[in-house]
């Protein structure tokens, strides 16, 4: 599972740079670096439940308004800063839907086919990735994972957590937190070598 497109001082701060002025070249380059990434990690993190609720892409759309509108709280703290910053916005962002829609339903005042985002721009079918073949199968192969196994994957390499605070999340040791990872990024990596060997085959 390759990392977003790493950022170094001098692209980073220019990119932000140019959000903050408003400048629409800023906002191209952000979807071209950033919108597969992030619309994986929106895809991962939405879960069964929340996809029949909501469009990935509406999300992606609002956390990169976000990430413009707050664009003055980032702060840079080396290479790999701005990712780690859009991806809590993404967490952040999945984590308040899934509470509104929960408190929503509980109390019987949104229909399940309401998207609590109809004030951005439809996004029409769900959406695809540029680079189809890799995130696609990605996405696949990682939906074919037991929860747990995906659940350890989506919160170390999309979250970013490390193996202290990976095991505090799954509620183990350490030691069986790394072992959990461990094993589920070599099923996954098995899962991906039979997928290409079927395609291919």
């Amino acid at each position: 599972m390759g990392p977003l497109q790493s950022d170094d001082f001098g692209e980073t701060m220019d990119l932000v740079r140019r959000i903050k002025d408003g400048e629409q070249e800023a906002w191209e380059e952000f979807f071209r670096r950033y919108h597969d990434d992030l619309l994986f990690s929106i895809r991962s993190g939405l879960g069964k439940r929340l996809r029949g609720v909501l469009q990935s892409e509406d999300v992606f759309q609002s956390v990169a308004l976000e990430a413009f509108r707050d664009a003055g709280r980032f702060e840079y703290r080396g290479k790999g800063s701005l990712k780690a910053f859009l991806h809590r916005m993404v967490q952040n962002k999945i984590r308040d839907l899934g509470d509104w829609i929960g408190a929503a339903k509980r109390a019987g005042t949104v229909p399940l086919g309401d998207s609590i985002l109809a004030g951005l721009p439809s996004a029409g079918e769900e959406p695809r990735y540029f680079d189809e073949e890799r995130f696609g199968a990605l996405e696949a192969c990682l939906g074919a994972l037991p929860q747990e196994m995906r659940e350890a994957i989506v919160l170390r390499k999309i979250e970013g957590l490390g193996y202290a605070e990976l095991a505090e999340r799954l509620g183990k040791t350490e030691p069986a937190a790394r072992k959990l990872f461990s094993r589920a990024m070599g099923r996954l990596a098995l899962l991906l070598t039979e997928r290409k060997k079927g395609e291919e085959g």
